[in-house]
């Protein structure tokens, strides 16, 4: 399982075989665990040294903060050197072209924060970076993760349309089944506060129409209010909200000690 492996690929009449001398099975039961012991390493020395490092698989992610750009910027570079000589250290490589550096800031000049380096080699500051499924841009206005779910959800709505119809496809009643929430709101705990705006409300009330339609099988011309009494849809900023609460209370769930005598 973990010495004596052995890969094996073939195409276009030729074979090759060779052996696996690093690395987990894609796949495997043992691999989530293994790399899990490994990379814990890398939290416990890094928050051990004051910085802010949280990780979920192999998705590292450490924040820094500070009122000066040039102090901000030179922690940083004292947390990615902690990195590099961990890696070393371990026999892994981190990719500079996979490492994204956005700075979380309302300041429009952000040259004061410099460059940073990985292995030598500058990284580039981005406006936005996508971490665990959701975006997360330097403004924190999550406008772009907003518009990927509306961009979803309508490409998602137009598939069900096309497979339903009257003489043919799936049964109108089958939409109804086939209807989930864009996206299933991944995240909303994080930018749930965007959809209490007056502007996502109406762009969300489109999604609403486009599932009524698809539903109902009614006219493009039916008013949105007779479907939505027809159908009693819950408006969808309220189910944002409702999911935000959710995860909230898992999370403070999953905070509380298992024996409340153990504080």
């Amino acid at each position: 399982m973990l010495e004596s492996r052995l890969v094996h690929t073939s195409i276009m009449g030729s074979s090759l075989t060779a052996k696996v001398v690093g690395g987990c099975l894609q796949g495997g039961v043992l691999s989530p665990p293994l790399w899990n012991l490994v990379v814990d390493r890398l939290l416990t020395i890094t928050n051990d040294l004051g910085f802010s490092t949280f990780g979920y698989a192999d998705d590292i992610v450490i924040i820094v903060q500070g009122k000066f750009a040039q102090t901000v910027r030179e922690i940083m570079q004292e947390a990615l050197n902690v990195v590099v000589k961990w890696a070393v250290k371990e026999g892994l490589n981190i990719s500079p072209h996979k490492t994204a550096i956005v700075p979380f800031t309302n300041r429009r000049n952000t040259e004061g924060l410099g460059l940073l380096t990985l292995y030598g080699k500058k990284l580039i500051m981005l406006d936005k970076v996508k971490y665990l499924g959701v975006i997360l841009d330097s403004k924190f206005n999550r406008n772009q993760h907003l518009q990927k779910i509306i961009n979803k959800a309508q490409t998602t709505f137009v598939v069900v349309r096309r497979t339903c119809g009257k003489k043919r496809g799936l049964r109108l009643n089958m939409a109804h089944c086939l209807y989930t929430r864009p996206s299933k709101f991944h995240g909303a705990l994080v930018w749930w506060s965007k959809a209490m705006q007056k502007t996502t409300k109406t762009q969300l009330g489109r999604i609403q129409r486009m599932a009524c339609l698809a539903i109902t099988g009614a006219m493009k011309s039916t008013p949105t209010a007779a479907m939505e009494i027809l159908l009693s849809p819950t408006p969808l900023d309220l189910v944002i909200l409702a999911e935000a609460r959710m995860a909230l209370y898992r999370l403070h769930i999953f905070r509380q000690p298992a024996d409340p005598m153990a504080e």
